[in-house]
């Protein structure tokens, strides 16, 4: 009995390597905030509060600051690297009060030194689009669209090509030439905060993430999945 189990051990460890070893492709991953655990993301800012609940992620202002411009970034943090070629997915995504809300992706860029030099920003929000560098958002009191609900925002980004859609519309099709890659991304939450409490709240249902890399972590859990239907 233990001849078998030690042979059944070393075949399964042969075939962990080998897949380890395999073509390296891409992932999906989907979070359906059913959870009260957020360990794949994580917070970039220290003026809000996000949480699970009933099935929706939640994001409000809470700060003592005033008359200022809130800048607050979710990063998905369960995969981390270079991405060229990504596709994100927020389902019943929106809005409400003073606040606007929505994707974020961006980059790091590094001196000669490898010390952070600045991080450029590209916000793709439920009725706006913008660019920024260092979190300095501009909120102008106009709006590219009257969509602060969508029940579909989809963001796609191909070496530099940026493809933004809502509601299945197309919205923007552009080309950043100089953003071959990108190496963060998640959700952001900005607003402008006065003397007077900010109420207004964003919130998503669903957020499916294609085209990640695969790791040694996805091929185990894949491996196992497939070991215990067997």
């Amino acid at each position: 009995m233990k001849k078998t189990v030690y042979i059944l051990r070393l075949s399964i460890t042969l075939c962990l390597a080998f897949l380890l070893q395999g073509d390296v492709g891409a992932v999906t991953w989907q979070d359906e905030f059913d959870l009260e655990t957020q360990e794949n993301w994580q917070l970039r800012g220290d003026d809000s509060t996000w949480r699970t609940e009933y099935g929706f992620l939640r994001a409000k202002i809470n700060t003592k600051k005033q008359w200022t411009t809130m800048f607050e970034v979710f990063e998905y943090i369960n995969h981390v690297g270079e991405f060229s070629n990504i596709t994100i997915k927020a389902e019943n995504i929106g809005a409400s009060g003073d606040i606007k809300f929505g994707l974020v992706i961006g980059k790091r860029f590094l001196n000669d030194d490898g010390e952070l030099e600045e991080t450029g920003y590209y916000l793709f929000l439920t009725n706006d689009m913008q660019a920024l560098r260092d979190g300095k958002v501009f909120l102008g009191t106009g709006r590219r669209w009257h969509t602060d609900v969508l029940y579909q925002m989809t963001l796609h980004f191909n070496e530099g090509r940026f493809q933004f859609s809502g509601n299945d519309e197309s919205r923007m099709d552009f080309i950043d030439a100089n953003l071959k890659t990108i190496d963060f991304f998640g959700f952001v939450l900005t607003g402008y905060v006065t003397d007077m409490p900010n109420t207004g709240e964003g919130y998503v249902e669903r957020v499916t993430i294609s085209g990640l890399p695969v790791t040694a972590k996805d091929k185990l859990a894949t491996t196992w999945g497939q070991l215990k239907q067997d």
